[in-house]
């Protein structure tokens, strides 16, 4: 069986917050746009395992899809952000908006296994990855 990782990482935050920007929370951003966002905010260059577990994790609950290879956040992740964001600063602090909701987000092997044998094999995320580097890396 293959491994998988169920718990959120903080790349897995850094990860969407880019996909956020990239993208204006409208319309979709192609992988080489967020991970140029993700380096252009604080630096981060994101390995091809801290990609492909972020986007596993974050397509199997449901907050970004993939669509004609861009990522779209999806209109339910949307709707939750921008509520946790007008209820940031009501009761007692925490984390961020983004990293709290994420982590009220179950990961199941079966979810994870799913974007594996189905999204992934038409994204080429390996590919995509691959011409990030050629170009910028």
């Amino acid at each position: 069986m293959a491994k998988y990782n169920l718990t959120w990482q903080e790349s897995d935050a850094q990860l969407l917050d880019a996909l956020l920007l990239a993208t204006g929370g409208e319309g979709g951003a192609t992988l080489q746009d967020v991970l140029l966002m993700g380096d252009a905010v604080d630096g981060t260059v994101y390995s091809l395992e801290e990609v492909t577990a972020g986007l596993e994790k974050l397509i199997a609950t449901g907050c970004i899809t993939i669509q004609k290879n861009k990522l779209y956040l999806s209109p339910e992740f949307l709707e939750e952000y921008e509520k946790a964001t007008l209820d940031e600063g009501v009761g007692e602090p925490a984390a961020r908006p983004l990293e709290k909701l994420l982590h009220q987000k179950e990961i199941t092997v079966e979810a994870i296994e799913q974007v594996r044998t189905s999204i992934f094999k038409k994204y080429k995320l390996k590919n995509h990855y691959q011409q990030y580097l050629e170009q910028f890396g």
